[in-house]
């Protein structure tokens, strides 16, 4: 008998689409979803690990704040897209994964800002990959060069082509990330991930107000964070001080914590961010029970 912690079929796991589960090799999207369109929808990234989803409903909550700016409304209650997100982890036989939430405004025939109908709710899945060896290199990147859209409070939206493009020029560079640097100097976030840097006793992150994505791994650091000691500064951070932290990594869902490096800059150890990731690795087991 096939375990349940055992995936049924990596290569096409079954999804939900059109309030349908069904292979995502037949899955489709609306011609006239408005997330295809105009790429005028929400997503979010949720972990599973032990089998079961990590914070959902901070997920969630992140979500409906996109949502009354796009105004947009969920097609089902939030308990029962707890519960399909609960059955998507179920029906793949899931043990460590990320899921992604996708909420499109709907499939428009006409104006998009004239439409009031239902909303399409995607789910879809990402097996865990393996990790690559630690330090990460990012490199820096000027959002001149990529004109990413700032807003506070920021919204995840599915309009990430400057994102995608950065990350593209990071991975032709050997890179695995890229860091924003916006027109005053100051360093915002990197494509898809938060940054954070350990200067002495001090946690340093960049602050929301710079249209940030406030992430729910973010969050749990800042949370676990003086636990280790570390005091937080969301004070701007220039390229330049960049350069003097004692360490500096990068955090998201997908991830976790990993250490990063760039050009001229490489600690030989990162003790701090260790500790910082094992936290956050104990927490997520404690509250999965895992």
């Amino acid at each position: 008998m096939m375990s349940y912690r055992t995936p049924l079929n990596p290569d096409d796991p079954i999804v939900y689409s059109g309030g349908n589960w069904i292979p995502q090799s037949e899955a489709t999207v609306p011609f006239m979803d408005s997330g295809f369109w105009y790429g005028d929808g929400l997503f979010e990234t949720l972990l599973v690990s032990s089998g079961k989803l990590f914070r959902p409903h901070k997920h969630l909550e992140r979500m409906r704040a996109g949502m009354a700016i796009l105004e947009i409304e969920f097609p089902v209650s939030e308990k029962e897209l707890i519960g399909l997100l609960e059955e998507m982890v179920l029906r793949n036989r899931l043990t460590e994964s990320t899921l992604r939430l996708m909420l499109t405004r709907g499939t428009v025939p006409g104006a998009p800002f004239k439409f009031s109908g239902p909303a399409n709710l995607y789910i879809g899945l990402r097996y865990t990959q393996p990790e690559p060896a630690f330090p990460v290199k990012v490199i820096f990147a000027n959002e001149a060069d990529y004109p990413v859209a700032r807003r506070s409070p920021a919204i995840k939206s599915m309009t990430y082509l400057w994102n995608m493009l950065a990350i593209r020029e990071a991975n032709r560079q050997g890179a695995f990330e890229p860091v924003f640097v916006n027109g005053e100097g100051v360093i915002t976030e990197c494509a898809v991930r938060n940054i954070f840097f350990i200067d002495g006793d001090i946690l340093r992150t960049p602050d929301l107000s710079l249209g940030i994505l406030q992430g729910v791994t973010r969050d749990l650091v800042l949370e676990l964070a003086p636990a280790q000691g570390l005091t937080i500064d969301t004070s701007p951070i220039t390229r330049e001080a960049a350069n003097h932290m004692d360490e500096a990594f990068i955090a998201s869902t997908g991830i976790g914590i990993y250490p990063v490096t760039w050009e001229g800059y490489g600690p030989r150890e990162y003790p701090r961010t260790s500790a910082i990731r094992d936290a956050v690795e104990k927490q997520v087991l404690d509250e999965l029970g895992g």
